[in-house]
């Protein structure tokens, strides 16, 4: 048995003695992540091991940061290209066979002979090499028991799609669409295990988490349709054949692949994805452990995307699976959805779980732990760690089922692989709501901190670790809901009074914004408290047009805007009215006209300084005096003018008085004058 840098070989057939020096130097490269790993296939006698490379990313990638703008993601895709040419055009393809180019990721995977792998050590575009891994599927409805009931009546997933990665869906099923591929309900996918554009499921448990998240609505048995019914999926499958396993470079390429497809129907963009795949063991955020698969989540999350990963079912109490660790996703574990049967059920999980646990042959781990389920306790299966983001329900589930049939013999489909879907369904459900209610989507950050922070806490028995089970109702009801019915009424020249209808019970208030013209750009003017429904606008300038819109807000954020209304501002007001006695029954007025669009002018007058006013005459735009007959000797008159059109009528005018003469007495030609003017 020869010892070198730590490995073990035994001379196993095939093995040449000229190989070892070669691998000698190999496990010396800090290159290599896991030496041991990717090397253990060359000392077990076989010619090749299959790698992920990782390559330096050029100074020009560092700027590329905003993934939602399209041009950016292009020059990205650019970039990563010419930096794989770079390498792959100096390897030697007798020795290096590359099995997958990632689009805008700087590396790829390949198989590699000892040489191959030493060519790739030696390049200085090459930063690190990792094992690609095999990963392992992580195998009544929990939908009341997250609270999914009520609001994936109003919001199912609607606008928008969540990706499967995983071993790919059964679209025949009548519950996935029911037809060819691309149908209604799996618009889209490809085949990353097999390589080739057929999704189509031949393993049954992606067909299985399909229908947990979005299998269409409808009542077979305990199944009742996905959490988010109404979403549209993508269909990801990275296992190879019919089996339930995965490279690593597969996973890696659908999580690539999503970022590059997830506006190929606009319409619904894919806003989730949810994998239930994964392996290892890792006691905090292994970002480190795969630096392509880190970066892919990393681009996802920056484009608007919010990844699921079951946290895995070796029952560890201080540790998950990875990709769950990778720090850009949200982990899920699981918890019983029911309390299904009063017998104690073993569930097989790894030596270094800290669950009760016995002895068995019947477990590949070699050990099982048995409990009696309870709805709402974490399955002793169930990875958990401090730093574990959320549970979803899992045993039994009763779903979509490879073939057209459905999951409902006893015990159903589990694991953490039902948790993830049910956690990803009701994210469809929260963003749809989101859109809805406040016109936007919310960032991966905050659909995690808002599925955490309205989670009911749960405690795993094993560890006494307590983490957030999701709550979909309770996540719903942060979001207020626009107030409706707003309208506006011209009060003056100068003010416009708004009034709306208040549709939620929680909000802390209203916020008010305000445009000058249609074409105009909208800014807050003002906030009024919960209990207000009404404002007044004033300070306007006269003859103008406003538009409004009213949104209500509360600690976690704005509502949708309300309906847009508008009103215009009365002419404005004339001023340097002024009065003068022509004769004993004759006073005549003037005054200044401010407006430009007024219809006309209102005249009113009262006798006396006690009297009331009454409307006298009108007259045209472009007239700015009037003459006031048949008036009454000797007596004083008070006038005030206003300017009026189709919004409405001005402020009055400063008021003015002036007294008529005393009538002169009898003489030639005398008598009373009669006045034919309009009085």
């Amino acid at each position: 048995m020869l010892v070198f840098s730590g490995l073990l070989r035994a001379e196993a057939p095939g093995f040449e003695p000229q190989q070892e020096q070669v691998i000698k130097a190999l496990s010396d490269s800090p290159k290599l992540t896991a030496p041991q790993e990717i090397l253990r296939d060359f000392i077990d006698g076989k010619p090749t091991t299959r790698v992920i490379v990782s390559l330096r990313r050029p100074a020009k990638a560092n700027r590329l940061q905003n993934f939602k703008d399209m041009a950016v993601r292009q020059e990205l895709r650019q970039t990563a290209y010419e930096a794989q040419e770079g390498v792959i055009g100096g390897l030697d393809p007798a020795e290096v066979w590359i099995t997958n180019r990632f689009i805008y990721l700087f590396g790829f995977s390949a198989e590699v002979s000892p040489e191959g792998l030493e060519g790739l050590v030696d390049n200085v575009d090459v930063l690190s090499i990792e094992k690609d891994r095999i990963l392992h599927a992580h195998l009544a409805q929990g939908i009341p028991l997250i609270n999914a009931a009520t609001p994936r009546s109003s919001y199912n997933g609607s606008g928008l799609s969540v990706a499967i990665c995983d071993t790919g869906i059964d679209y025949t099923h009548a519950n996935l669409g029911g037809g060819g591929f691309p149908n209604s309900k799996v618009i889209g996918g490809y085949d990353c295990g097999d390589d080739d554009n057929d999704p189509m499921d031949l393993n049954d448990h992606g067909t299985a988490c399909a229908g947990i998240v979005a299998g269409e609505i409808e009542t077979v048995g305990d199944y009742i349709g996905g959490v988010a019914y109404n979403a549209k999926l993508y269909a990801l499958k990275i296992s190879y054949g019919s089996g339930g396993n995965a490279y690593t470079k597969d996973m890696i390429e659908a999580w690539d692949w999503c970022f590059d497809h997830q506006y190929d129907d606009p319409s619904n963009p894919i806003m989730i994805i949810s994998t239930s795949f994964g392996g290892g063991r890792y006691s905090s955020t292994c970002d480190s452990a795969s630096t392509l698969m880190t970066e892919a989540a990393a681009n996802a999350v920056a484009a608007g995307m919010t990844l699921f990963v079951s946290s895995g079912n070796d029952g560890y109490c201080d540790s998950m699976g990875w990709p769950a660790c990778i720090s850009h996703v949200i982990s899920v574990g699981a918890v019983y959805d029911a309390n299904f049967t009063t017998s104690p059920i073993g569930w097989c999980v790894a030596p270094e779980s800290c669950a009760t646990k016995y002895a068995t042959s019947g477990c590949s781990s070699e050990w099982y732990s048995p409990e009696v389920p309870n709805s709402d306790n974490v399955i002793a299966y169930s990875n958990t760690a401090s730093f574990l983001a959320l549970l979803a329900p899992a045993n039994w589930a009763t779903t979509t089922e490879l073939g057209g049939g459905y999951w409902d013999t006893a015990y159903g489909f589990g694991g953490t692989s039902a948790a993830c879907p049910y956690a990803a369904g009701a994210a469809a459900c929260l963003q749809n709501a989101a859109k809805v209610l406040t016109g936007s989507y919310l960032t991966p950050g905050q659909v995690k901190s808002t599925l955490v922070d309205t989670g009911d806490s749960i405690t795993d028995g094993k560890i006494t670790i307590t983490k957030p089970r999701v709550n979909l109702e309770a996540a719903v009801l942060r979001f207020v809901v626009p107030p409706s019915g707003l309208s506006a009424t011209t009060a003056s020249s100068s003010e416009i009074n708004i009034s709306w209808t208040d549709n939620s019970s929680d909000e802390l208030g209203f916020k008010i914004e305000r445009k000058t013209g249609s074409g105009g750009t909208y800014v807050p003017i003002a906030n009024v408290s919960a209990d207000v429904i009404s404002y007044s606008d004033s300070e306007l300038t006269a003859s103008t047009a406003y538009y409004y819109r009213v949104r209500a807000y509360n600690g976690y954020g704005n509502s949708n805007y309300s309906n847009e209304t508008n009103a215009t501002t009365c002419p404005a007001t004339p001023s340097g009215l002024s009065a003068t006695a022509a004769s004993s029954s004759q006073i005549d007025l003037s005054w200044t006209d401010n407006s430009s669009d007024e219809s006309g002018f209102k005249i009113e007058r009262k006798t006396g300084s006690g009297g009331t006013y009454a409307e006298i005459a009108t007259v045209v735009a472009d007239v700015t005096s009037y003459s006031n007959t048949g008036l009454t000797a000797s007596t004083t008159y008070y006038y005030r003018v206003r300017a009026y059109s189709s919004s409405g009528d001005s402020n009055y005018s400063s008021e003015t008085n002036a007294a008529t003469s005393a009538a002169s007495g009898g003489g030639g030609g005398g008598g009373c004058f009669i006045s034919t003017a309009r009085p």
